[in-house]
């Protein structure tokens, strides 16, 4: 599946690289996330967290396509108890953009290429436990303002994933725990 998506990355990059009107941008954002699947089993984290994106950058080949790259990180505190619950996610993938006046529309779809979590709750057994694992994210921006210089996102993200790994102080263990969240926030990108 990685080799499928690389090649098609590959191709639609050859296949533009004549095009005129291509952007970079680089940006950030914050926003609230959910938590659900088997890592929150019986809702023991906290129903909303908050969700940082560290990295959100685009290479813009031409109007219509580009790519995509994003590094985010959401925490999630324990309903009762100790401890929280985060989720970081490395993705990259095709953007596709859609102009609406002065506004674009950005959907991303993107595999994840790191998805890792830290599991800190005193009251069980992994105290202090790292999981990895992998994944998809369907991504969404209403980009606001046009050309070089600054302009504001508003984000939607869903992520879809698996913990297929856990590793604590004492042993690695292979587990099978789904994992998803809906992302929204605000962001604020330069476009070179």
């Amino acid at each position: 599946m990685k080799n499928l998506f690389t090649i098609l990355l590959l191709v639609l990059f050859v296949s533009n690289t004549n095009a005129q009107d291509s952007k970079f941008y680089i940006g950030v954002g914050a926003g609230l996330a959910t938590m659900g699947g088997d890592i929150n089993d019986g809702d023991a984290y906290s129903g909303t967290g908050l969700n940082i994106n560290f990295l959100n950058m685009g290479l813009r080949l031409n109007e219509t396509w580009g790519l995509t790259a994003n590094l985010s990180s959401s925490g999630f505190a324990l309903e009762e108890g100790d401890g929280a619950f985060g989720a970081g996610v490395f993705s990259v993938g095709p953007m596709l953009s859609f102009p609406m006046g002065n506004m674009t529309w950005d959907l991303k779809p993107q595999i994840i290429l790191g998805l890792s979590g830290v599991w800190n709750d005193t009251d069980t057994l992994f105290d202090d436990a790292t999981m990895k694992g992998s994944g998809f994210v369907i991504g969404n921006s209403i980009v606001m303002g046009e050309g070089k210089g600054f302009s504001w996102s508003i984000d939607l993200d869903y992520v879809i994933g698996n913990y297929d790994e856990i590793e604590d102080y004492s042993a690695e263990l292979e587990i099978d725990s789904s994992f998803s969240s809906l992302k929204a926030g605000v962001g604020v990108r330069y476009n070179f």
